[in-house]
């Protein structure tokens, strides 16, 4: 009697156990995937953002090229190899200037446009 419980639980319970596992994580996957891509489109459009907003002057503000770097290096972590290598390299070539937030000539050139 016993030997028939534990064949029954073997071939009908733990394979429903296991289908019901694989589905849950599958699942997880896809939500997973999603936010990923979610997350390395937002830093994809962040980075040529700001490219193109400091392009003109071939100047960037020191803590907004330290951001930069920041968003770069996430985005490269997440799976991220596509254009903004290329406008990084741009990005390499310009002046960094030093900034103090606080004076207020930083306010004059960051909202020029």
């Amino acid at each position: 009697m016993v030997e028939q419980i534990l064949k029954t639980i073997i071939n009908y319970v733990i394979p429903l156990l296991l289908g019901f596992l694989i589905a849950k994580v599958t699942n997880y996957r896809k939500k997973n995937d999603g936010l990923k891509n979610g997350v390395m489109t937002m830093l994809q459009s962040n980075l040529t953002n700001t490219f193109f907003y400091y392009e003109p002057f071939k100047k960037i503000p020191d803590y907004v090229y330290k951001n930069f770097l920041n968003e770069l290096k996430a985005y490269e972590d997440l799976g991220g190899n596509d254009y903004i290598h290329t406008i990084y390299e741009h990005m390499k070539t310009w002046e960094i200037t030093r900034t103090d937030i606080l004076k207020k000539d930083w306010f004059d050139f960051h909202f020029i446009i």
